[in-house]
């Protein structure tokens, strides 16, 4: 699966009624200069011209690297990563949203060159690139990572999904993204993969995020707040207290355990539904 020594990209994009974004998102892939790369595009049955940017997007490319199109009922976001992960065949995995763009045309051949140099790497992260109203603004979050990085995570989701690479393998062994809608999408992952391996943390960015109206997590106060709760639960689904670390198996963490369990049998004795 390799060419000159360098692995295969597997670049995951899924869409939903993505007409807005989603040709930026394509032409950022047909431009790159590394060609060692595989395209899977799973769509949830879009009813805008999102089907028809994707036919002409494959038709033009078809040529010069592999796509493969498949087409999943919509059951949100993370359910869509999952299934075309278990499609994809690289070593090395990146998901472009179809509303993310690659910043450079070398931002594949940037990263696979991690890879390239440090075999034993299982996954690599870069800095926060956002573009809000056609400015593009980086977010340097990885000074923080480097200082400690299993305490920086553990107080939020500070790793960029959309400038993180990994190893394939280990995304399918860690189980993937979170379906629970209660709880961020990969920040389960995150949190599951730091425990036994630390990310290659780089002052660099590969992914352009457009922050819109119709963002996932940031298209208003509102669905920032709730990405932040979702926060909380992952945290609280993978025994990890907030700015501390892990603490399942210490005293620490089996009283924070009771405090949680007489809340919740507080809150029961109110619960008239």
């Amino acid at each position: 699966m390799k060419h000159n020594n360098f692995p295969l990209i597997s670049i995951i994009t899924c869409t939903f009624n993505s007409e807005k974004y989603l040709k930026k998102a394509l032409e950022s892939v047909q431009n790159q200069t590394y060609k060692n790369i595989e395209h899977i595009i799973n769509d949830s049955y879009s009813t805008d011209k999102t089907l028809e940017i994707i036919r002409a997007y494959i038709e033009q490319n078809k040529e010069t690297y592999s796509i493969k199109f498949l087409q999943s009922e919509p059951h949100g976001v993370a359910n869509a990563l999952n299934v075309a992960t278990e499609e994809a065949t690289g070593d090395i995995i990146h998901y472009l949203h179809s509303d993310d763009y690659y910043f450079e045309k070398e931002s594949l051949n940037k990263a696979a060159s991690h890879f390239v140099k440090n075999p034993n790497l299982v996954w690599l992260t870069g800095n926060f690139l956002v573009e809000i109203k056609g400015k593009i603004i980086a977010i340097p979050q990885t000074h923080l990572l480097r200082i400690n990085p299993e305490r920086a995570l553990s107080s939020m989701n500070i790793i960029s999904l959309e400038n993180t690479f990994m190893k394939r393998e280990a995304v399918q062994l860690y189980g993937g993204f979170n379906e629970d809608k209660d709880s961020v999408v990969e920040y389960s992952l995150w949190l599951k993969l730091i425990k036994d391996y630390r990310p290659l943390i780089v002052n660099d960015e590969f992914t352009v995020f457009i922050i819109h109206k119709g963002s996932t997590s940031t298209g208003s106060v509102i669905k920032f707040s709730k990405a932040v709760l979702r926060a909380f639960n992952s945290q609280r689904e993978e025994k990890v207290f907030p700015f501390i670390g892990y603490y399942e198996e210490k005293d620490f963490y089996n009283q924070y355990k009771k405090i949680i369990e007489k809340v919740e049998e507080f809150r029961s004795l109110f619960d008239f539904d």
